[in-house]
């Protein structure tokens, strides 16, 4: 067991520095900084002696009142000690076998327990760490949450038992003292690796999304150019020793604004690898094709846009599908159409749902003017938009396109917006006090959540505009509609037969599809 000792009454005169190691691991080997120390005290010329705390509130009270000048603090703990400027950090190390110093917040249970899942946690015995543990408290008190279990209140839970480092709460499920507790991956690893936890013993149910790494730090107080020293010497320690910290062997300890960019980077590469890459290319090879085919020029927009109809056909009953080749090219435009319609009302809703989001716009203004025009464009029918835009640009899918796309625009901005608003603020509260940029944080921390619903209103947005794009070709927006009015007014009611059938097919193929993508995505 790691010694500790109270270092609240600290001479102040006293020389040499001291180093606060907070209660993370509860074994010398899983928060292990004596050699770290010993090297830099023999480099630096000065003593430093290291201090192992009792609890996270001990290491914080000690940088901020003066009694050590150096640190080891887990993420929020830093943040806590930093809030009044008094403490910063210094450098985040790196474990054994890694390239990042990220780590996760799991939580775990015996193999044979009948908890799988987070929504299975309520009603049963949980083991937690102090309210300043990332990884321990704050983390899993955000994913609970989101799985609609309050943390705070302990009527949902058998019992909480507050445990005061990771390895006990490790050491509550494998004795059988709770049924799932909540640590750092770090000491779940480190666990594994020293034979505490044997193959198959423990099961983990979740796991949180990367969490920064926890930095050394030191107090302000501190000459600058001594603190320039020690984190110069942190730095290229590996160079000269084995270095350890949180999680035992280390591979180096890395500058905090190349920690930080490395956080990004493992919230960037699960959204954008290179299938990712792929699909954009596919998708924008696939639109290319559409605009080609339909002679769409956006910059005709204000010219008169050429005419695209298909031939009148037969009549309704018995179906005639005589001329199937032009009703199934006239169903393709009409697909086409929804197909642009809904990459417009895409484009135009992304940056109005932003804006039309409470916690991203940028004041209200903007919020109030994007809400006015996610809520026109919704009250105003596609049919009525059509029929002005016939009139205004002529006869085509070019009126067809822009009707659904600025109608449908509406319904997605106010999705968007709705999605933005109740995502977790975790992701968001970390990388903002990772110095992240409001971009950075945008699409790192909102953008990954948003997703799965980003998808599934697409595919809804596309399957309806299909439907609609059928019906305005009624007013002359082109399309498999017009064949079905113009069958109408010439009484053929064979051929109309026949494109009732063609529609029905359609729609029935293009509904399993979207089925089956959102059982693949969401």
């Amino acid at each position: 067991m790691t010694q500790t000792r109270d270092i609240s009454h600290r001479e102040g005169g006293t020389d040499g520095l001291t180093l606060v190691v907070a209660p993370a691991s509860d074994h010398a080997e899983g928060l292990d900084l004596r050699g770290l120390v010993r090297h830099l005290a023999e480099r630096s010329g000065i003593a430093i002696e290291l201090v192992y705390c009792k609890s996270y509130e001990e290491a914080i009270e000690a940088l901020t009142e003066g009694t050590a000048e150096i640190g080891w603090l887990g993420p929020f703990a830093y943040l806590e000690a930093a809030r009044d400027g008094q403490v910063e950090a210094l450098a985040v190390g790196v474990p054994k076998g890694k390239t990042s110093p990220n780590y996760r917040s799991v939580f775990v249970t015996q193999a044979a327990s009948p908890i799988h899942a987070l929504k299975d946690v309520k009603a049963k015995r949980i083991a937690v760490s102090g309210r300043h543990s990332t990884s321990g408290f704050m983390v899993p008190q955000r994913e609970l949450a989101d799985a609609g279990i309050n943390l705070d209140n302990e009527g949902e839970f058998a019992g909480v038992i507050s445990v005061a480092n990771h390895d006990e709460a490790l050491r509550a499920v494998l004795d059988g003292q709770v049924d799932v507790a909540a640590l750092s991956s770090v000491n779940m690893e480190e666990a594994q690796r020293q034979g505490i936890v044997t193959p198959g013993a423990l099961r983990v149910i979740h796991r949180s999304q990367d969490i920064p790494g926890a930095p050394l730090v030191c107090s302000r107080s501190l000459d600058d150019s001594m603190r320039e020293k020690l984190k110069d010497l942190i730095l290229h320690a590996h160079e000269f020793i084995d270095v350890g910290g949180y999680g035992g062997a280390m591979e180096r300890y890395l500058d905090p604004a190349v920690a930080r960019r490395k956080l990004l980077e493992s919230y960037l590469r699960p959204q954008w690898g290179w299938r990712s890459g792929l699909c954009v290319l596919l998708a924008a090879a696939v639109i290319g094709l559409i605009m080609v085919d339909l002679e769409f020029n956006p910059l005709a927009l204000f010219r008169d846009a050429s005419a695209y109809f298909a031939d009148v056909g037969a009549r309704m009953w018995p179906p005639d599908f005589s001329d199937l080749g032009t009703l199934l090219l006239s169903m393709l435009e009409t697909i086409e159409i929804a197909v642009l319609g809904t990459l417009l009302a895409i484009l135009l809703s992304i940056p109005t749902g932003l804006f039309s989001a409470r916690n991203i716009a940028p004041n209200v203004g903007l919020y109030m003017v994007a809400r006015t025009i996610t809520i026109f464009f919704r009250a105003v029918p596609e049919f009525i938009m059509a029929m002005i835009l016939v009139i205004a640009v002529g006869f085509g899918a070019m009126p067809g396109v822009i009707a659904l796309g600025l109608h449908t625009m509406g319904f997605l901005a106010k999705f968007y917006a709705e999605d933005m608003e109740h995502v977790s603020v975790g992701p968001i509260e970390a990388l903002g006090s990772m110095g992240a940029s409001r971009l950075q944080v945008l699409a790192f921390a909102v953008v990954p959540q948003i997703m799965p619903s980003f998808v599934g209103n697409n595919l809804y947005i596309l399957d309806r505009n299909v439907r609609m794009a059928t019906m305005l070709g009624i007013v002359g927006a082109g399309g498999i509609g017009y064949e079905l009015q113009s069958s109408f007014r010439m009484f053929e009611y064979p051929r109309v037969s026949a494109i009732i059938f063609i529609i029905f097919a359609t729609i029935f193929v293009i509904d399993m599809v979207s089925s089956a993508i959102r059982k693949k995505v969401l």
